[in-house]
């Protein structure tokens, strides 16, 4: 994933969290994410709550994988953030 930041850190914010910090770890877990690696898709102005949470992978992902999911979470959003 941190390979793929530069590239789409202009669409999509990244939040990395270290499981070992107990604030991390805390927002992991209300995310529904505690695993490692995981990953959640927040839409823009949502809560961050479990609830809000449009999305979710876990384990490891090949980088093509990551790419699709990325593009098509970044069309998604750009697509509803521009509607009217």
């Amino acid at each position: 994933m941190h390979g793929l930041r530069p590239q789409y850190q202009d669409r999509v914010n990244f939040v990395i969290l270290d499981y070992d910090r107990p604030d991390d770890l805390a927002l992991a877990r209300a995310l529904g994410v505690a695993e490692h690696p995981a990953f959640a898709v927040l839409p823009p102005d949502a809560g961050v709550t479990a609830a809000a949470v449009a999305e979710r992978r876990f384990g490891p992902q090949p980088p093509r994988a990551l790419r699709d999911f990325l593009d098509e979470i970044a069309r998604r959003y750009a697509t509803e953030s521009s509607a009217p």
